[in-house]
């Protein structure tokens, strides 16, 4: 069963120059997002943040999560709810700079872009998925990032 609460979580690597932060296209509404989804059944925040990373980016191997401390409420009728009115957004990073996998994307979405800050902005929806982002990137530069 869906829970009342959502999560958001932005992959980034490191390159030789700077960072970049993999923004995905969703194949149901056609719009630049990060990794989001709900909790099911007894999950706990990080449970949902950790499997619909694995899921929706087909990761296989470990990975360094961050919490974010960005946090936001969507209306309901974006999901199946009627109560409560709101539902909460919890913000996470995932580093995959040295993840050696392949990602391979669910059919949630279609495409998968790693570009810069200055571009992903651009491209990004959703107010909480832009304040998330520039969370990260201001930490990223001021080298404060603690793993989860």
């Amino acid at each position: 069963m869906r829970q009342p609460f959502q999560i958001l979580v932005i992959p980034f690597i490191k390159n030789e120059t700077n960072y970049q932060f993999g923004t995905l296209l969703r194949t149901d509404v056609a719009v630049w997002q990060f990794v989001a989804g709900g909790g099911e059944d007894g999950e706990t925040i990080i449970e949902t943040a950790k499997r619909e990373s694995k899921e929706e980016l087909n990761l296989k191997g470990p990975f360094e999560m961050y919490k974010l401390d960005s946090y936001s409420t969507i209306p309901s009728f974006h999901f199946s709810f009627s109560k409560p009115y709101v539902v909460p957004e919890y913000c996470f990073a995932i580093d995959l700079t040295s993840f050696s996998g392949h990602i391979e994307l669910s059919i949630e979405h279609q495409e998968l872009k790693w570009l810069s800050y200055e571009s992903v902005i651009q491209l990004l929806e959703w107010d909480s998925n832009k304040t998330a982002l520039y969370e990260l990137n201001e930490r990223l530069k001021n080298n404060d990032m603690q793993p989860f």
